[in-house]
């Protein structure tokens, strides 16, 4: 009996493993990480992604850490009592600009110290907020978005009337086929020439309703589908290359351009079918006040619908389309003076960006949300389009023309919001080392 008692008890494998376990720094370490992992899936820059996971790090009480930040990874580094653990997270792309701030206000508001229970349970109240805006609604917003943007690329009631449904009809339907995870540049490019086609269709009914053709048609053939332009990467891929966050920046901005070209090739399927012409209309006519006004109104009804599909709080949505007039107006004038159309974008991108910042700073908003969707008003869209279809027609010459025209516009509107958060930043301001490697 006593030789027994005194036999060793055989050693459990698992529960050897278990004692070696770091099990407070591996919680800790889960919740650093998804905080990243939230921010990184609603879009935003990389570092903004850095700041919560680094403000979190602070309350559960690590001591270091360091994360290299991709478009839809993150490697995680922390270290706490002279242990370290690395972990990596990944997400999809998608754009939540409601989760954005509120992410934001949460990494602002964390006390100095608390259990990683505690902000475990804080994220899981962030994650579980629904969409502010019911799908009908958006898909109301969004035609009227890209409405608006007909009567800013020069279209007449009739372009306005052709988009309303066709542009409400397509993001009804790419709402859809995203919610059946379907590839994503195929749903982009269906959905683009789905827009288009719908457009051309009740163009084609406006025209027999009332007896003749309209020259401005290919004013609003674009601005059908302009819901697909992916603001968000567009500009956080700018914002991350200014700052030489070379790992989230470039296939930030590869995958902008994938949406763009996908996004072009469908509307020019159907406008090389439909024999659209690719030349520009001239400015709208009219007496200068009612053009001026509807040039406002437009504006400030283009961003604000843009800004609820991101699921942008409403204060904050309005606050985006009033800032587009302020901005958009500028722009205007210079393009009537015989401006080139990347200056004028570059300046009205600078005093959108500083606006922005001064704003938020003032109603205490998250900037990159007020921001992305005032751009809107400058998307070259339509030379977009244009230069396929040149390239199309083999007319090499217009088809440069046209697509460095694009490429100028899309550059001075990254370099004017660049250079305003310089001004209004310092994180943009000065290089330093990266918030990584002590929270």
């Amino acid at each position: 009996m006593t030789d027994a008692q005194d036999e060793p008890r055989p050693i459990d494998e698992h529960e050897y493993e278990d004692q070696l376990e770091p099990t407070h720094l591996i919680r800790r370490s889960h919740v650093v990480l998804r905080a990243g992992t939230m921010m990184l899936g609603a879009g935003t820059s990389a570092l903004r992604v850095r700041e919560v996971m680094a403000a979190v790090a602070r309350t559960v009480g690590v001591q270091q850490i360091d994360a290299q930040v991709t478009f839809t990874q993150i490697i995680l580094t922390i270290g706490r009592r002279g242990i370290f653990r690395t972990q990596v997270g990944e997400t999809r792309p998608g754009v939540n600009a409601d989760r954005i701030a509120r992410l934001h206000q949460f990494s602002n508001q964390l006390p100095e110290r608390e259990r990683a229970i505690d902000v475990e349970a804080r994220l899981d109240a962030i994650e579980k907020q629904p969409r502010r805006y019911p799908a009908w609604l958006l898909v109301v917003l969004v035609a009227f978005a890209c409405a608006s943007v007909a009567v800013l690329s020069n279209g007449s009631w009739r372009e306005v009337l052709a988009v309303l449904p066709a542009s409400g009809i397509a993001y009804g339907l790419h709402r859809l086929f995203t919610r059946l995870q379907l590839n994503q540049l195929a749903v982009v490019l269906t959905s683009a020439a789905l827009a288009s086609a719908l457009y051309w269709a009740f163009a084609e009914l406006i025209t027999v309703a009332a007896g003749a053709s309209s020259d401005r048609f290919a004013a609003g053939f674009i601005c059908a589908s302009i819901f697909l332009i992916p603001g968000f990467p567009l500009v956080t891929a700018g914002l991350d290359l200014t700052r030489l966050d070379l790992d989230a920046g470039v296939p930030r901005m590869a995958y902008a351009a994938m949406v763009v070209v996908a996004m072009a090739i469908g509307v020019w399927l159907v406008a090389s079918v439909t024999g659209v012409s690719p030349d520009p209309v001239g400015r709208l006519d009219g007496p200068p006040a009612l053009v001026w006004l509807a040039i406002v109104l437009a504006s400030f009804l283009a961003v604000f619908g843009w800004a609820t599909m991101f699921n942008v709080p409403p204060r904050t949505a309005v606050a985006s389309g009033v800032i587009a007039i302020v901005g958009n107006i500028p722009r205007e004038l210079l393009l009537d003076a015989g401006v080139k159309p990347h200056v004028a974008t570059f300046v009205a991108c600078v005093i959108i960006g500083l606006v922005c910042g001064l704003v938020a700073g003032w109603l205490k908003m998250t900037k990159i949300i007020m921001t992305v969707p005032t751009l809107l008003v400058s998307i070259p869209g339509s030379s977009a389009l244009r230069t396929l279809i040149y390239f199309d027609q083999t007319d090499i010459n217009a088809a440069i023309e046209s697509g460095v025209s694009t490429v100028l516009v899309v550059v001075a509107m990254v370099a004017g919001l660049s250079g305003a958060r310089m001004l209004t930043d310092p994180e943009w301001a000065f290089t330093r080392p990266r918030s990584g490697n002590r929270p």
